[in-house]
C-alpha cells in the first residue's frame, strides 16, 4: 500500500507533465486553462491576465491567478529533504541591522558570505520580474492577484530588506525595463480579501522582524513544526525544538492577533506522520497538542505522511530497494513508486539516531485516526493532506493559494530558484542550484520567454492533471465539466475507471449545487468524490485505475 507522500503542497515545483506529476504525487500545482491560448511573440497577452479597463479597480480577472516566490535558504538540510534549497548553517545572523552589516569587522565570516549571496540572489529574483514585466503587455491595470505565497526553503531566513525590495517591485507604480521605457503601472495587484503567506521556521525569527512583515502586507503565517518532539526532531534532522515552536506561536499571536474584534491570528503549521521513533500513542499525542496550541491554536493544519525520497539521508538509510536509489527519471510511475518500503529490522542502520520507522499498518492507522480526531475538533477534511477549522461565523480557513493549484482555471506566476510557472498554458521552470538560476536570470533580457524547461500543456495532459488533483480534494471532481469539455466516451472512461471504487464503497457519486453562475439558479452538477478517509489513503490506486481506462481511448486516437 503506497501512503501519502511527504512534500508542501506550496513548494515551487510544478508541471503539466503526468508522469512526473504522479511520480510526486503530492504536487499541488497544475496547469492554466483548458484553452491554450498561442501567442508567437511569447508575450503575455493582457486581456488574460489583466483587469480591463471597464472592470472594477479591484475586481479579480477571470481567472484564478497566484504568485509563488521561492526563498531558498535553510539553516541545513533535514534527512528527508530533497527540495531546492541553500543550507547557509546555524549561526548565521539573518537580523542584524544594516548600518551593522556595513562594517565587516562586527560580522563574522559566515555572515558576510550569507549576506553577499543574499544580495546575489535578490539581484536575480529583480531581473526575473523586470523580465516579467517586459513580456507582459503594457495595460493601463496590473494583473490581479488572489494569493501570493512565499515557500522554500525557509523565508524567514531571509533578510527584512530582502522581502522588501521583492515586495517593491512587484507592487510599485514604475520600474525601468531594459528598454530604458517608465510603466506608471505596477505589475500586481492584490485584491482586497487577498491571502499573503510566508513559510517560517521555529526559531529563525524575532518579533521585530514579524512586526515587519505585517507591515509589508503578510497576514498568514505557515509554520514548519513537523513534530513537538524533541527526540523526533532531532532524528529528522531539524534544528529546532518544542520550546521554539511553543515561542514562536506565541510570537504570532501577539503581532497578528486582532484585538478588536478577538480574531486570532491567521496561521497554519505543518505536521509529519510516519516519522522514526513516531508511535501511535506519541502521534495521539501530537495531534492533542496541535489543537490545543497556547494562546491561539491553529486555524490551518497541514499533515503529510513521510516519503523516504532518493538522494536524501533518509534515502540510504530506509530504502533497500535499489532500483529506486539509482533512478533519477522523473517519470516513475504510481505503480513503480508503490514499491518502496519502509526498512524493515535487519537492514536497519545500527546507529543510535537511526530510529526504527513506524510500520505501513501504523502509518495508515495515523492518518485515518488524524481524519477522525481533527474532524471531532471542528476542522474540515478539505484536502488529501489539509485540515480548516471553522470559526465562530462559520468561515473554514482553507489555504487560499492552494485552491488556486487545485481549480481547473486557474493560473500562477513563480519566481525564484526551482519555480515553476504556469501561465497562459506555458510551464517555465527554473533552474535548481544558485549557480545555475542566477546566470538564467541575468540572461533573460536575450531570451524570448526563458525557461530551463517550457512547454504548452495538451489537453490530454490537463485533463489527467485536473483529474488527479479534484478527486485529491472533498469537493471532488465535476463530471459534468469532464462531459462538456472532453466529451461523452471521456466521461464513460472515468466511471469505468471508478467503477470498482465505487463497488468498494472508496468512492461516492453526489448531485451537489453549481455555484458557476452561468449553469442558471438552482442548477445541479454531478460530482465523483474519494470517502474520507479510506477513499482518500488509497487514492494512488483509484486515481490510477482511471488513467488506465482514459489511455485506452487515447492510444485508439482519442484526445
Amino acid at each position: 500500500m503506497k501512503l501519502l507522500q511527504c512534500r508542501r503542497w506550496c513548494s515551487s515545483v510544478s508541471t503539466g507533465n503526468l508522469a512526473f506529476l504522479l511520480s510526486l504525487t503530492f504536487i499541488p500545482q497544475r496547469t492554466a486553462g483548458f484553452v491554450i491560448i498561442n501567442n508567437n511573440d511569447g508575450r503575455i497577452p493582457s486581456r488574460i491576465l489583466r483587469a480591463t479597463d471597464s472592470d472594477e479597480s479591484n475586481k479579480p480577472s477571470s481567472f484564478e491567478i497566484g504568485l509563488y516566490v521561492h526563498i531558498p535558504y535553510c539553516r541545513r538540510r533535514c534527512r528527508y529533504c530533497n527540495f531546492a534549497i541553500v543550507p547557509i548553517g546555524t549561526q548565521v545572523d539573518t537580523e542584524s541591522p544594516p548600518s551593522r552589516r556595513s562594517d565587516d569587522e562586527l560580522v563574522d565570516v559566515a555572515t558576510q558570505g550569507f549576506l553577499q549571496m543574499d544580495r546575489a540572489y535578490r539581484k536575480s529574483l529583480l531581473q526575473e520580474i523586470e523580465w516579467l514585466r517586459s513580456t507582459t503587455d503594457a495595460s493601463d491595470s496590473p494583473i490581479i492577484l488572489k494569493s501570493i505565497y512565499f515557500g522554500g526553503g525557509t523565508p524567514s531566513l531571509a533578510p527584512i530588506e530582502t522581502i522588501h525590495a521583492i515586495w517593491e517591485a512587484l507592487f510599485t507604480t514604475t520600474c525601468t525595463t531594459s528598454s530604458s521605457t517608465t510603466d506608471n503601472t505596477p505589475l500586481f495587484q492584490l485584491t482586497p480579501t487577498a491571502e499573503v503567506s510566508i513559510e517560517m521556521d521555529p526559531g529563525t525569527f524575532s518579533i521585530e522582524k514579524l512586526y515587519a512583515l505585517k507591515d509589508i502586507g503578510f497576514n498568514r503565517i505557515s509554520l514548519g513544526v513537523q513534530s513537538f518532539d524533541d527526540r523526533v526532531l532531532e532524528a529528522i534532522g531539524r534544528v529546532h525544538r518544542r520550546q521554539d515552536v511553543l515561542e514562536a506561536i506565541a510570537m504570532i499571536h501577539t503581532v497578528f492577533c486582532k484585538d478588536d474584534n478577538g480574531t486570532p491570528p491567521n496561521y497554519s503549521i505543518d505536521l509529519i506522520s510516519g516519522l522514526p521513533g513516531l508511535d501511535l500513542a506519541l502521534w495521539a499525542e501530537t495531534l492533542a497538542t496541535a489543537t490545543s496550541l497556547q494562546p491561539s491554536p491553529p486555524n490551518h493544519i497541514s499533515l503529510y505522511d513521510l516519503q523516504i525520497e532518493q538522494g536524501t539521508v533518509f534515502g540510504k538509510w530506509y530504502n533497500h530497494h535499489s532500483s529506486d536509489d539509482n533512478n533519477n527519471d522523473d517519470s516513475v510511475s504510481i505503480q513503480h513508486a508503490s514499491q518502496r518500503t519502509r526498512a524493515t529490522s535487519s537492514i536497519l542502520p545500527t546507529k543510535n539516531d537511526r530510529s526504527m520507522l513506524p510500520s505501513e499498518e501504523d502509518s495508515a492507522f495515523m492518518y485515518k485516526y488524524a481524519a477522525g480526531y481533527l474532524k471531532a475538533k471542528g476542522f474540515e477534511h478539505y484536502e488529501v493532506s489539509s485540515y480548516a477549522r471553522h470559526n465562530n461565523n462559520n468561515k473554514m480557513h482553507r489555504s487560499q493559494h492552494n485552491q488556486i493549484y487545485w481549480a481547473t482555471d486557474g493560473q500562477w506566476f513563480a519566481l525564484g530558484l526551482g519555480a515553476t510557472s504556469f501561465v497562459r498554458g506555458q510551464m517555465v521552470a527554473r533552474p535548481r542550484t544558485m549557480v545555475d538560476y542566477q546566470t538564467w536570470a541575468g540572461e533573460l533580457q536575450q531570451q524570448q520567454g526563458g525557461g530551463e524547461r517550457q512547454g504548452t500543456v495538451d489537453s490530454k495532459d490537463f485533463l489527467t492533471d485536473v483529474i488527479m488533483k479534484r478527486l485529491r480534494t472533498s469537493d471532488g471532481l465535476d463530471l459534468d465539466w469532464i462531459e462538456r469539455h472532453h466529451g461523452k466516451e471521456c466521461l464513460d472512461s472515468v466511471m469505468k475507471g471508478a467503477a470498482l471504487g465505487l463497488d468498494l464503497g472508496l468512492m461516492t457519486l453526489v448531485e451537489v449545487e453549481d455555484d458557476d453562475k452561468d449553469s442558471g439558479e438552482g442548477s445541479k452538477k454531478n460530482v465523483l468524490r474519494l470517502v474520507d478517509p479510506e477513499g482518500f489513503l488509497y487514492s494512488n490506486n483509484l486515481i490510477s485505475s482511471i488513467f488506465v481506462e482514459l489511455d485506452e481511448i487515447h492510444e485508439d486516437g482519442g484526445d
